[in-house]
């Protein structure tokens, strides 16, 4: 994986690229950004700079030896800890053990991995993952031997908020004080889930949302969506290529509208519970994914009420006239007296279905609280 490869993050990719030229590489840094923002991508690129035999001021060559086994994920210097569900059946404990899965996988996906997509390469969705004290043991194990070719050892550590808290101090020592070229990446999306401990012993490495432009070549040229379609769904889908890439499978097959939304909000508003809780019924019936979308479509439109609030309706996020004369009028019920809270609303529910929360209970809550935010009066006479 060469930085030329990855689209979008130029910002980013460049601070990378003065650590390595200015001789000012940490030894344990923790990539921390939203999903499907290509975090993961980066760090591999950033790991295949390092060590490449002919690097140039700005990527790798992507021609040596080195490079060669980068691109295969196969290089004896590069080694990954990710979670996995540990299977008494199958006796796989150790990420090594799901190796050519999780190599597949990210060639696969251009390597922006999703958790839920990866529980389910292990042939389950329903149990959690965990980075457990079997695997930090391994970990210190593996980065005890001497390089393979004199560079840098390489351990990327995906999804670092699932490490056992019980297991991380095993590791606290080798990430303060690791041997000699060892570079420790850690990834994660959300901050306030990772131990305080190994948080203080890394540097921190923001990446920031994709904007639309990358997206958009990112979902046409890796994986192959008509740009017709992105364009209709990238309001919705927050700058990650995940949420965009289920969206477009959902919205190409006729499966999700904007229009799915406003009939449920008008629900709320009217405080119709019958219709309120066939439309829950139905709704916890369909995918993750359509869940998280509506969830997530949630958020875009108290963007947009805020927006048009305060004026700049010339940069709303609107896929058609029928969305705009929504926005125009519920603008009057959702604004800056309540957006903030419908957001987290929406916000938290995508989190609940997200760690396999009753979709049921999700949707209800999230109907009844949206209901008295936008119509506080109707909700209070029909309690």
């Amino acid at each position: 994986m060469q930085f030329l490869e990855i689209i979008g993050q130029e910002q980013v990719k460049q601070k990378l690229v003065n650590t390595v030229l200015e001789n000012r590489v940490s030894h344990a840094q923790l990539f921390l950004g939203p999903g499907g923002s290509g975090k993961l991508a980066l760090a591999v690129a950033y790991a295949q700079y390092i060590n490449c035999n002919n690097r140039s001021d700005t990527d790798s060559c992507g021609v040596c030896p080195s490079c060669q086994q980068f691109a295969k994920l196969a290089h004896p210097d590069l080694h990954f800890s990710y979670p996995i569900i540990i299977s008494k059946e199958k006796r796989k404990t150790l990420s090594r053990d799901y190796i050519t899965e999780w190599r597949e996988y990210l060639l696969d996906k251009h390597f922006y991995a999703e958790l839920t997509e990866w529980y389910a390469r292990m042939e389950t969705e329903k149990k959690q993952g965990v980075i457990g004290a079997e695997e930090c043991n391994e970990i210190i194990r593996t980065l005890s031997y001497k390089s393979y070719e004199g560079k840098y050892k390489v351990m990327i550590i995906w999804m670092a908020e699932r490490l056992y808290h019980s297991a991380a101090p095993k590791i606290l020592k080798i990430l303060e004080e690791p041997p000699e070229k060892t570079l420790f990446i850690l990834i994660a999306e959300k901050r306030e889930q990772i131990i305080s401990t190994i948080l203080s012993r890394t540097q921190v490495v923001k990446i920031p949302r994709l904007k639309d432009k990358a997206m958009t070549n990112i979902l046409s040229v890796q994986f192959g969506y008509p740009e017709e379609s992105i364009e209709k769904v990238l309001p919705s889908v927050n700058g990650n290529v995940n949420q965009g890439i289920k969206a477009l499978e959902e919205s190409m097959s006729g499966e999700f509208s904007s229009g799915e939304f406003r009939e449920w909000m008008l629900m709320c508003f009217k405080a119709q519970y019958k219709d309120m809780s066939e439309f829950v019924s139905k709704t916890a019936r369909t995918s993750r994914a359509k869940q998280k979308q509506l969830l997530s479509y949630g958020l875009t439109l108290s963007r947009n009420c805020l927006l048009t609030v305060y004026g700049r309706t010339d940069i709303l996020s609107i896929i058609d006239k029928d969305e705009a004369e929504f926005i125009s009028k519920i603008s009057k019920f959702l604004n800056e007296k309540n957006a903030l809270a419908y957001a987290s609303l929406f916000e938290e529910a995508m989190n609940h279905i997200d760690r396999n929360g009753n979709a049921s209970i999700v949707f209800m809550d999230v109907s009844l609280k949206a209901g008295r935010l936008l119509n506080p009066a109707v909700s209070e006479s029909k309690r």
